[in-house]
């Protein structure tokens, strides 16, 4: 599969160095929690030669660029509120903040959803099934990136 992948390579090394700036940190210091030359850091923020991808990488992920994949459990229960609808919740396994359902008013729209977070078939089915038949059903050790959780299960306000 073709894909047409453009990159502002200007912009992320601005943020990256801008980032850099506003967390108090040296260069010296930067590249050594990032397991890279300061030479290496300095070539990567000055543009002034060729940085690895696991070099620029590990600076990036330093410096919380990166969005990281989450694992976590899918909670699914059918909706006490609207009848053939769903809720569907995130459940990080390491801690982090509360999250708020998202309502799938449809099957369709629920098993739709499900297959672009990558969940075969069969887990579908399987909990789809325990949701109708308990009220139930859940999807452990899922890997979600940070941006799809945040896009679609906002923190609960308190």
């Amino acid at each position: 599969m073709e894909r047409n992948v453009r990159l502002n390579w200007e912009m992320i090394v601005r943020a990256a160095r801008e980032r850099r700036k506003e967390r108090g940190l040296t260069q010296q210091h930067l590249a050594a929690l990032a397991n890279v030359g300061r030479s290496t850091l300095n070539r990567f923020e000055n543009q002034t030669g060729d940085v690895t991808l696991s070099s620029v990488l590990r600076i990036l992920g330093v410096l919380d660029m990166l969005d990281r994949k989450q694992e976590g459990t899918l909670r699914l229960k059918a909706s006490e509120t609207r009848d053939g609808a769903f809720d569907l919740t995130f459940a990080p396994t390491f801690g982090g903040d509360q999250r708020e359902a998202k309502t799938f008013a449809s099957l369709k729209s629920l098993e739709a959803f499900l297959s672009d977070l990558g969940v075969p078939e069969e887990t579908q089915k399987r909990t789809i099934g325990e949701a109708n038949g308990r009220g139930s059903g859940s999807i452990p050790r899922l890997q979600i990136s940070q941006t799809e959780v945040e896009e679609n299960w906002p923190n609960v306000k308190r």
